[in-house]
């Protein structure tokens, strides 16, 4: 059985003693967050990060069937044993988000610290409720591999509409290989986990208490992914967990980590650095 590729990511010099593995969002990959990993444990240097490749993304490749949440966040269940790093915190944007919820829902003992990046807990069934993400599967899946160059993978996508930005961010995971170039994603189980992920309910996990002894939902203010209804029941489920956090980073979009980075790094420090999230008594 594989184990996921991963990085870890410390402060110089430091010895961390708990580590917090970091969940990208579909079509990406760890070190899309190595920056602000980087500078969060020069805030809180005690901890450390493991940045994860989720399977089918990146360098973790060849992981067989069922390709759903629950195996994605088994996934990481098992590079903790194998790797020796107990699971203290995790946090996860937007796909890996909710890869989050699904290992704390499988977990008897909670997390000291949980950090939800702009991924919406509830189901998604209607397909306007889905964003982008299936519109670029669709594309991905229609360019045939090899491919002649990673400038003819990005004139291609630009000439369907995507911006520059989205365009470069897709245009990492075209790699070389035998003097051409492929994806380095497993697109039909990516296509298997999206399908999950629209389809699972897990607002019960962020309602519970029990789930992580700090947990922060942090929300860009001019992103879609929560609608007023999701918003209204994120103001509720404040009220029947108490350990929950929820920040709203007014003017970022989806991609809070780009769009505010300061409000970013000051909501997942302070809840890194929160009593609650403090070691096991």
């Amino acid at each position: 059985m594989p184990v996921l590729a991963h990085q870890r990511v410390t402060h110089d010099g430091a010895e961390p003693t708990r580590w917090i593995y970091f969940l990208h969002g579909i079509f990406g990959m760890g070190t899309n967050f190595r920056g602000v990993a980087k500078a969060l444990t020069a805030r809180a240097p005690d901890w450390g990060f493991v940045l994860v490749d989720l399977r089918g993304h990146g360098a973790s490749q060849g992981f067989a069937p069922p390709h759903d949440l629950a195996a994605a966040a088994a996934d990481v269940e098992a590079l903790s044993r194998e790797i020796g790093l107990e699971i203290a915190g995790v946090a996860g944007h937007s796909f890996g988000g909710k890869v989050l919820l699904e290992l704390l829902r499988g977990r008897t003992e909670p997390v000291d610290v949980a950090l939800v990046l702009d991924s919406m807990p509830g189901a998604r069934v209607a397909p306007d409720q889905r964003g982008d993400a299936m519109k670029v599967l669709a594309s991905l899946e229609a360019i045939e591999e090899p491919i002649a160059s990673r400038e003819s993978f990005r004139e291609r996508l630009l000439g369907e509409g995507y911006s520059t930005a989205i365009v470069d961010w897709l245009a990492m995971n075209v790699r070389p290989e035998a003097g051409a170039y492929r994806l380095r994603l497993d697109l039909p189980a990516i296509r298997s986990m999206l399908a999950d992920y629209f389809a699972q309910d897990l607002w019960h996990v962020v309602e519970s208490p029990a789930a992580a002894r700090t947990m922060s939902v942090i929300v860009g203010g001019r992103s879609d992914v929560f609608a007023v209804e999701a918003r209204e029941r994120l103001a509720r489920a404040r009220q029947a967990n108490e350990n929950l956090r929820v920040h709203v980073l007014e003017q970022a979009g989806h991609w809070v980590h780009v769009d505010d980075p300061a409000g970013l790094l000051a909501a997942m420090s302070e809840a890194m650095l929160e009593p609650g999230s403090g070691a096991r008594s």
